[in-house]
């Protein structure tokens, strides 16, 4: 059957999908050492992420002039 525009088929088989295998070496490297290096998460960085959660959640743009640290102080 046509509709002027292609062919309408029901059984037409569904799409397959690829899955998104690139890469670039960066993401790589950084995925590898994360999966190596051991995460440990201190007390304050733990608070530090939940007070940024908080912040994040009010919906209001944050500010412009806030001092390095001020939204998130964790060493790395």
């Amino acid at each position: 059957m046509t509709n002027g525009v292609g062919t309408i088929n029901g059984q037409t088989q569904a799409v397959a999908k690829r899955p998104n295998v690139y890469q670039s070496d960066s993401i790589r490297e950084v995925r590898a050492r994360a999966e190596v290096i051991p995460q440990k998460t201190t007390i304050e960085e733990r608070d530090n992420l939940i007070r940024l959660n908080q912040i994040l959640g009010q919906d209001k743009p944050l500010r412009d002039n806030a001092p390095r640290g001020y939204y998130l102080n964790i060493s790395i």
